[in-house]
């Protein structure tokens, strides 16, 4: 019976049990648990999202369609690797976090939201300037035109309580060898 519980997935959350359980019990020193990686790849993934966002102004295909393909696989890796790095605490449900970390991880999607009310707003004001004829750029009027933007707002979505948690959160230090 235990083995069918730790192999139990949550398909809101998108993690397994063992997943968590494995990440909070981890005591192996690893590169991301520094605050400071973690910004960079905050920043890293951000600076990513943007270019698949704007890669729609590209008019060759082939060059947009790499570029595109290559920036949202980068953003899936770092993601994992962001989720990771915050011991997945962002996307663990309730039963495997204790109290502590459950107000940690609230007090994250309440920045999450935030930010992204910030970002909506962004997107949409500068769809409307692109949109307006105040610049005249081309937009793109295929179907597929705008699912850079698209895909790039959802994975602002998908990254953006894991990047709150990773800003926030301190260094862990390393474990002291007993």
């Amino acid at each position: 019976m235990g083995d069918k519980n730790e192999k139990t997935f949550y398909w809101v959350e998108g993690i397994t049990r063992d997943e968590v359980v494995r990440s909070l019990a981890d005591n192996n020193p690893s590169v991301f648990r520094n605050q400071k990686n973690r910004r960079i790849l905050i920043l890293l993934i951000s600076f990513l999202i943007i270019v698949l966002a704007l890669s729609v102004f590209i008019e060759q295909p082939k060059v947009r369609s790499y570029l595109e393909i290559a920036t949202l696989a980068s953003v899936l890796i770092l993601y994992f690797k962001l989720r990771a790095s915050v011991r997945h605490v962002a996307d663990a449900p309730d039963e495997l976090l204790d109290e502590r970390l459950i107000a940690i991880r609230n007090a994250g999607y309440l920045d999450a939201y935030r930010n992204m009310g910030g970002i909506c707003v962004v997107y949409v004001f500068t769809y409307f300037l692109i949109a307006s004829e105040i610049f005249s750029l081309p937009l793109p009027t295929s179907e597929t035109g705008f699912s850079q933007i698209i895909v790039s707002y959802f994975m602002w979505l998908a990254c953006m309580p894991s990047m709150v948690l990773a800003w926030t959160m301190p260094s862990e230090r390393p474990a002291s060898q007993d």
